[in-house]
């Protein structure tokens, strides 16, 4: 009895010890699992904190971007950055990320000059509990996992011995700049589309197949007269939308008529513009007709100038003038008040001439408004700098001429009124809140998706380092 007792005891033990050795190495590859997985969301947190520097870097200084940072990132130069952040799971584990930006000359768009920024981080999780592979080895092998050699040691693939196992997981991404003026329509609030003949669609002036000598074509219309806001409302109106419709965990309205999808997970915080740094403190006004010029070519410094206000009234002009020949000029000019323009008043943009105009006041357009002779919205740009807190600074535009411009005044509250004798603006449209009333029709020009200022960064390409 005695000797069946120990034989049965030891049977019980081994089976006990197996059981034990088991479960332990289950536990230890999901551990090895998890902490493979937590390294993968720290390396693309570090994406997520270069994206947040890069669209500091946009804002009117001071904008503190790259703080902490042992560059800011350019050609041949890497802006680095080495974080420890806690972790909320894996027993508060802390987090490593090691995060590097760089713009190499290699991608820098040929069409406008924009950088495309390269991001490359490391993120790194010590691996709780022993030193040793679980139960299949080629787990370990799959998960590339740094048991008593460091694969990664200053983003240099070369090996070298550790005091505890960790797990670090590399990825690469490339980001492209994304345009303010990325939509037919976009809002901070609340979108008014009040008419059911009000048309909303797109062109595009540098595809001879999407336009027509660069000129928008009914016949040619595009699907791509995109609504986003960051509110929550859109109301539709039932007007003619030809593309997609995008509020934040909002609701639209009237949308019988919408021909693309309707989304609610927009956000895209807008830019603000600052007075440019090159203004000077000039009082001058413009009330009578006027020409100035604008006589810099690409690649120089544009023309610039600085007024108090601008006011056109009667038969009164502000003509904008080129080079006689029609060569390609630039021109800034920043208005430190209002503008406006009624009646017989005009600006004329003469042809090849690219105009770009900040205001700090209110923007009032009707009567005959603005000829771009151009016809092309990229070669007028109208920028609404940021208003103080609680201003209820807005811009209207009206009248009997079609508006061929891009408006861009996040801050302002933007109203297209219709009824003129043409109705139809060309370009796109960024404002507080938009209103578009009567029988108003916006033609978004898609070659504006990489045109006018930069407004915020986007993924276009990513990879895993699994060497």
């Amino acid at each position: 009895m005695l000797v069946w007792t120990v034989l049965i005891i030891g049977i019980l033990s081994l089976i006990a010890v197996e059981t034990l050795r088991l479960v332990t190495a289950k536990y230890q590859n999901a551990l090895q699992t998890s902490t493979w997985q937590e390294a993968l969301l720290a390396a693309e947190s570090g994406v997520d904190v270069a994206i947040v520097e890069l669209r500091k870097s946009l804002y009117p200084p001071p904008n503190h971007a790259w703080d902490g940072w042992n560059n800011p990132p350019g050609n041949v130069v890497t802006g680095y950055e080495l974080t420890t952040i806690p972790n909320a799971g894996l027993n508060g584990t802390p987090m490593t990320i090691e995060t590097s930006v760089d713009a190499p000359s290699q991608l820098i768009d040929p069409t406008n000059s924009w950088q495309y920024y390269r991001i490359r981080t490391v993120g790194t999780i010590p691996i709780t509990g022993p030193a040793r592979a679980s139960d299949n080895p080629q787990d370990t092998k799959l998960r590339r996992l740094s048991l008593r050699w460091e694969r990664f040691t200053n983003g240099i693939l070369t090996p070298h011995l550790l005091t505890a196992p960790q797990v670090s997981r590399r990825i690469e991404a490339i980001v492209r700049p994304v345009s303010a003026f990325d939509q037919a329509v976009m809002s901070v609030g609340v979108v008014d589309l009040t008419n059911q003949n009000i048309v909303v669609d797109s062109y595009d002036s540098s595809n001879p197949t999407k336009s027509t000598n660069g000129l928008y074509d009914p016949a040619k219309r595009q699907e791509n007269g995109d609504i986003a806001t960051d509110g929550q409302l859109i109301e539709a109106g039932n007007a003619q939308i030809f593309g997609d419709v995008a509020t934040n965990a909002g609701t639209v309205s009237g949308a019988a008529n919408i021909s693309g999808v309707e989304r609610t997970d927009f956000y895209q915080e807008p830019i603000p513009i600052g007075a440019p740094s090159w203004a000077d403190s000039s009082t001058a006004s413009i009330n009578g007709t006027t020409t100035i010029d604008a006589v810099a070519t690409q690649g120089s410094v544009a023309s610039r100038y600085t007024f108090s206000s601008i006011s056109l009234s009667g038969n009164k002009t502000l003509t904008i003038a080129g080079n006689p020949n029609g060569s390609q000029t630039y021109i800034e000019i920043y208005v430190t008040g209002d503008i406006s323009v009624s009646g017989t008043g005009q600006i004329v943009i003469q042809p090849g001439v690219t105009a770009k105009i900040y205001f700090a006041g209110n923007a009032d357009i009707s009567g005959n408004g603005v000829m771009n002779s151009n016809n092309q919205p990229g070669d007028l740009m109208l920028y609404g700098i940021q208003p103080p807190t609680n201003s209820s600074e807005h811009v209207s535009i009206s009248g009997n001429s079609q508006i061929t411009a891009s408006i861009y005044a996040p801050g302002h509250d933007v109203t297209v009124n219709g009824g003129g004798t043409n109705g139809h603006v060309y370009g796109s449209i960024v404002g507080k809140t938009v209103t578009m009333t009567g029988v108003s029709n916006l033609h978004y020009d898609e070659r504006l998706g990489s045109t006018g200022i930069i407004n915020n960064y986007k993924i276009v390409s990513w990879f895993e380092d699994n060497r």
